[in-house]
């Protein structure tokens, strides 16, 4: 269990994180604990309505025809990722030719996917056997704002829905943020807040009535939340034998706001929710083991490795789970976060560093009293804020037996080398050169910047602080 000080830090940190928004850089958040009373949400005026029928049920797969334009580039290389729950996996590419594209005919599961130049520049598309064509059109270089359906009623009325619900969400954080920094209007803010939660359920509803059959109305019915009074009932619109939910971020964020709602930000409160969703899931295989990874990197990436132990010790590694037939990546996943604990040995970093000599993680903590792992972008500007105190306390402690690597997650040699330059960082830097898809962040189960791993002489991590000033509290109190 946490110590009562541990527990106030981590508390304050996701309810900021939950609140605001986190100040690190990443791909993705993790499961924050519970800011809001369900009292302070407002109930919504507007009924659910339900989208899922025969025609829509269940994971389809067949051949489709997926194609379109670009507006921008006329020419280049595009890719297509599918998309688990809020991981993506690049799975083909395809030639730009003046302006037009085509990844063939080819068998797909229904879901949603991301199109593409980059990881900076992607756009969620949805593709369903049950339309053979799939034909859009990208009216912009800037993918993600620009989607067009030429020949796809599913992304038809995806387009409509993406860019409401971004600017509809934004407006809902925005006065819960406000209702928690002036608490005598925070009944006023939670109004407004209830109001666009109810114009967003409206837009859904709409939605829903307007594409019949779809895949769309299928996922605009599991993103609406029957009831957040009622923990046994909050799923009651999820069909957890749907092997389709694993394809679209519908689950994890359902997830996310499910812990937020019912928690309490506890220990007993994680672990009630934890127990009522994995006996909801349990229906399929595939889905409880999707639903319990969900669930592990979420709260990983809270900080929360407590409850990763309790879900790993009970339903990976226990028998809670009965006859589950799991595969051994939710296994590995499992122990990778084990690895990654206080007291463990993470995996070595073995690279070819900034300055042309090999580094090597294991030999230098051999070397050295304590090394520092320092994960970091070039365009992370919360890294940029903290890169003169990095370099004072490298600068300040180097000489007492203290060493460091900086481990860039850029994928532009050019940026990484002048950040490393401008800001002066003397110590060994290397870069995994594929954002947070490198081996190296992998490894590490990185997934926003900064983030920070304190080794000791024998491999073992004795920190995992959140700012480098908890690295010079460290070292001042264990250096003399």
């Amino acid at each position: 269990m946490m110590n009562s000080f541990y527990r106030m830090t981590i508390l304050i940190h996701l309810i900021i994180s939950a609140a605001i928004g986190l100040t690190s850089c990443g791909e993705s958040k993790g499961t924050p604990v519970n800011t809001t009373n369900s009292s302070d949400s407002l109930a919504l005026v507007t009924e659910l309505v339900n989208g899922v029928t025969p025609a829509n049920s269940g994971m389809k797969k067949g051949p489709v025809e997926l194609k379109g334009t670009i507006a921008q580039p006329k020419a280049g290389k595009l890719y297509l990722w599918e998309t688990l729950g809020k991981n993506t996996n690049k799975i083909d590419s395809t030639s730009i030719s003046n302006g037009t594209f085509t990844f063939g005919t080819k068998e797909f599961e229904s879901g949603v996917y991301m199109i593409g130049i980059n990881d900076n520049n992607m756009c969620p598309v949805i593709v369903n056997p049950s339309e053979s064509i799939c034909e859009i059109a990208f009216t912009s270089g800037k993918f993600e704002s620009s989607l067009k359906a030429v020949n796809s009623k599913e992304n038809e009325g995806w387009a409509q829905y993406m860019p409401q619900e971004t600017m509809l969400l934004k407006q809902i954080k925005d006065a819960r943020v406000a209702g928690h920094k002036n608490k005598t209007m925070k009944a006023e803010y939670d109004k407004q807040a209830a109001a666009k939660e109810t114009e967003l359920l409206n837009l859904q509803k709409s939605l829903i009535e307007k594409y019949p059959n779809t895949f769309l109305a299928k996922i605009l019915t599991w993103k609406q939340e029957p009831d957040k009074s009622d923990k046994g009932k909050y799923w009651d619109n999820v069909d957890f034998t749907d092997e389709s939910i694993m394809r679209s971020k519908v689950l994890p964020d359902r997830i996310e706001s499910y812990m937020r709602t019912f928690s309490g930000g506890k220990d007993d409160g994680f672990y009630s929710c934890i127990d009522l969703l994995v006996t909801k899931a349990k229906g399929n295989d595939r889905v409880l083991e999707f639903t319990l990874n969900q669930m592990l990197t979420g709260f990983y990436e809270s900080g929360l490795e407590n409850i990763c132990a309790y879900i790993a010790d009970n339903y990976i590694f226990g028998d809670s789970c009965g006859d589950a037939d799991f595969s051994a990546v939710i296994k590995s996943t499992a122990e990778s976060i084990q690895n990654l604990g206080v007291g463990k040995t993470p995996p070595n970093i073995s690279m070819s560093a900034m300055s042309g000599s090999n580094f090597d993680l294991y030999q230098a903590c051999a070397k050295n009293k304590y090394t520092l792992v320092m994960f970091w972008s070039s365009w992370c500007e919360h890294c940029k804020g903290e890169a003169p105190e990095v370099k004072a306390c490298y600068d300040q402690w180097h000489t007492k037996g203290f060493e460091m690597v900086g481990v860039s997650i850029d994928n532009n040699k050019g940026a990484w080398e002048m950040a490393v330059n401008d800001r002066a960082f003397t110590f060994p830097n290397v870069c995994g050169m594929n954002l947070f898809n490198s081996k190296v962040a992998k490894d590490y189960r990185v997934s926003r910047t900064p983030a920070f791993f304190l080794l000791d002489s024998s491999n073992k991590i004795v920190l995992k602080p959140k700012g480098i000033r908890e690295v010079q509290q460290f070292l001042a109190a264990n250096i003399k």
